[in-house]
């Protein structure tokens, strides 16, 4: 079985990044890595930790007999800014946290070029 050390949050946050940008803000999706470390988002984001966390649960508890790895990635924006965390769903850990500046367009920074 993978340990926290194993896992390539960059990647994990990469996959999960389209969908937890487009369903708002803030956003959860629980993510399973299989023993290939290929990643596989649940087919729902949420928009609060209390349902992902229970889903979580319920996919750790197969999970844990396969060797698979069950952990939550979450999305929120505040300013310019945008915080993407894994967290070990059992324990609410903090696994990684990535921040980064949210990049504007011309059309939404309404200013001449």
């Amino acid at each position: 079985m993978s340990s926290a050390v194993d896992l390539d949050y960059v990647r994990i946050i990469n996959q999960a990044r389209l969908e937890l940008e487009s369903a708002g803000n803030p956003s959860f999706v629980v993510i399973v890595i299989d023993l290939a470390g290929e990643v596989h988002l649940a087919p729902m984001v949420y928009a609060t930790i209390g349902p992902a966390s229970d889903h979580a649960s319920r996919l750790n508890r197969a999970a844990f007999e396969t060797g698979e790895r069950v952990v939550i990635v979450s999305r929120s924006a505040a300013g310019r800014r945008a915080m993407f965390t894994v967290v070990e769903p059992r324990t609410m850990r903090k696994l990684h946290t990535r921040l980064e500046v949210i990049e504007e367009t011309f059309a939404e920074m309404d200013t001449k070029i």
